[in-house]
């Protein structure tokens, strides 16, 4: 069961070759023996996920499946859960079980899937890679390499083939990093598409949630039960209509390639990546058309100054237990609170400079391909990444190409496009004008129906 997506899942149950309950006890039994390996779970939901799977086995024999019926996924261990303790990663949270689910989990769950576990995060979904409560989650790819964040479980757990798929958060790229390290699609919306109701808040301004999954396709299917707002989050409002389209003939689609700042401290292996994935788009029919991003460096520092200082609003209330906060979380909400409001408010205004500059990309551009992040997975314990033999810091380099989606609210898409040289995955990020998450799910799925990137498993699958 474990080589199945989403997709694949529901088209087995359909066909009667398979049993809810059998495929949640197996989810489980795998989750269990991940975490033994990963560390990449805080909590496995097992009495209210065999309870459910019931119920949607009952759903199959009667013909009245929901839409995602008896699909197991697993939940940042940022966002609720009832009944269920949200630790958000850190000793000073969690003690009490929420008592309402978030909008996202009670639609997945609406739609028939099944929650089976709270999945390992970085603390306050801002910490480093070694939270203090929880510890580092390892990659599957390589266990002495980080499996990215801060939906560090979340993406260990579903690239481990423990779960089809999964719930995470991002405010600089906390979806498609770890994406994009553990060898999987991950999708960050338009901001304000799926709604945020229910889940621990990091930066208002620039968090989204969005789903992490081994295809485009499954991404599809998840987005569509996940968008449209909720009445409770001011962020969500009404949405445009939207469709996939069908096939797999790209003609008519622009895509542009950006440089500058996207590629300049980027990876031979990942920039053959991106390469290969637009020669594949452009074999289906797309066509390359000129496109830059002048500002795009500029992203990046800008970008942590807004989450840094939305986040120290959020904690400075509890400075009297920073002495229990992960050490990477104090420095950073610090860097917050001695931020001038001056240079917030700057940083505001550079948001919407940034908005028509890419505005004006997308008049004539459909979809932007640009690296996911410039390296191969972060190795261990320091958690440096190497990009062309020479080693760099983390935070120096990891949110690079990302930021500027949380920044302007433009969705990306992270797939993966074929392995780097030290065997660990390299990913490309497509990347649409607001509201246009369609055309991203599209050019994936096409680029996925055309080779084999996402099929691809961790050799050391636990």
């Amino acid at each position: 069961m474990s080589d199945l997506d989403v997709t694949g899942l529901l088209e087995e149950y359909t066909a009667g070759n398979l049993d809810p309950v059998d495929a949640v006890d197996d989810a489980l039994a795998r989750l269990a023996v991940a975490h033994q390996a990963l560390n990449c779970t805080i909590r496995s939901l097992d009495d209210r996920a065999r309870a459910a799977a019931e119920e949607s086995a009952r759903r199959w024999a009667s013909g009245s499946p929901r839409p995602l019926e008896g699909v197991p996924f697993g939940v940042k261990d940022v966002i609720d859960v009832a009944g269920v303790p949200t630790t958000a990663g850190s000793w000073c949270h969690g003690d009490e079980p929420a008592t309402a689910s978030a909008t996202v989990v009670r639609r997945l769950e609406d739609a028939g899937a099944i929650a089976v576990s709270k999945d390992a995060t970085t603390e306050f979904a801002v910490g480093g890679p070694h939270p203090p409560r929880f510890g580092a989650v390892r990659n599957p790819w390589d266990r002495e390499r980080w499996a990215g964040g801060s939906s560090t479980g979340s993406a260990a757990a579903v690239a481990a083939r423990a779960v089809p798929c999964a719930l995470g958060t991002d405010v600089g790229g906390s979806v498609r990093l770890p994406s994009a390290w553990c060898g999987l699609t991950g999708l960050k919306p338009t901001a304000g598409a799926i709604p945020r109701t229910g889940v621990f808040p990091l930066s208002w301004t620039t968090e989204t949630v969005g789903p992490i999954a081994r295809s485009a396709r499954d991404a599809e299917r998840l987005f569509a039960v996940l968008r449209g707002p909720d009445g409770a989050d001011p962020r969500s409002g009404p949405l445009p209509t939207w469709e996939v389209p069908d096939g797999g003939d790209l003609t008519g689609l622009r895509i542009a390639v950006p440089g500058g700042a996207f590629t300049e401290l980027c990876d031979a292996a990942v920039r053959a990546g991106v390469a290969h994935l637009v020669d594949v788009l452009v074999a289906a029919g797309a066509e390359v058309v000129p496109g830059e991003v002048p500002s795009a460096a500029e992203a990046l520092p800008i970008g942590y100054q807004v989450v840094f200082t939305e986040a120290a609003t959020l904690h400075r209330v509890d400075a009297d237990r920073w002495d229990r906060y992960d050490p990477v979380v104090v420095r950073r909400i610090s860097q917050g609170i001695v931020t001038p409001a001056i240079d917030y408010l700057r940083a505001l205004q550079f948001r919407v400079e940034l908005q028509r500059e890419l505005d004006a990309v997308f008049a004539d551009v459909d979809l932007l391909v640009v690296p996911t992040c410039p390296s191969t997975a972060p190795r261990l314990p320091e958690g440096t990444v190497l990009v062309d033999g020479e080693e760099f810091p983390l935070y120096a380099a990891q949110s690079r190409s990302t930021m500027l989606g949380n920044l302007t609210g433009a969705p990306g898409l992270a797939v993966p496009t074929g392995l780097a040289p030290d065997g660990c995955p390299v990913s490309a990020q497509l990347v649409a004008a607001p509201h246009r998450e369609a055309t991203a799910l599209w050019a994936g799925r096409v680029f996925q129906e055309r080779t084999s990137h996402h099929l691809m498993a961790p050799p050391s699958v636990p």
